[in-house]
């Protein structure tokens, strides 16, 4: 029988596996790696907002916190991950994402759109 993969990973995921305008991971770990950090994200999210209450922080800082103890941990996601997953957070948040991560995450976003290969499944 044929797997029917539905996941639509976006391309500022996908960015971060582009090498020379091509996607260097197989699909299968594109998108292992993708629910993992869309998960992270969500639980980042709910922590984030549980943070804001506390009137002493800002929502920049907030995230930063996030972002320093996502890079704590690279057996869990790499540093580019977890910029994504801070970024996505934000998003999901609807707060503002900081300018430097909207600078660094410009150029590799414009790789995907180049050509969209995965590397052979495996």
């Amino acid at each position: 029988m044929y797997e029917i993969r539905q996941l639509e990973i976006p391309d500022a995921f996908l960015a971060l596996y582009v090498r020379h305008s091509r996607i260097v991971e197989s699909r299968t770990h594109v998108e292992q790696h993708y629910a993992i950090c869309d998960e992270l994200a969500h639980g980042v999210a709910a922590f984030c907002r549980s943070l804001a209450v506390d009137p002493d922080l800002d929502a920049g800082a907030i995230l930063q916190r996030c972002h320093a103890g996502l890079r704590q941990t690279p057996q869990v996601v790499s540093p580019a991950e977890a910029d994504w997953v801070t970024g996505r957070s934000a998003e999901l948040l609807e707060w503002a994402i900081p300018k430097a991560w909207i600078d660094a995450a410009a150029a590799p976003a414009s790789r995907v759109r180049t050509e969209r290969r995965f590397a052979s499944s495996g």
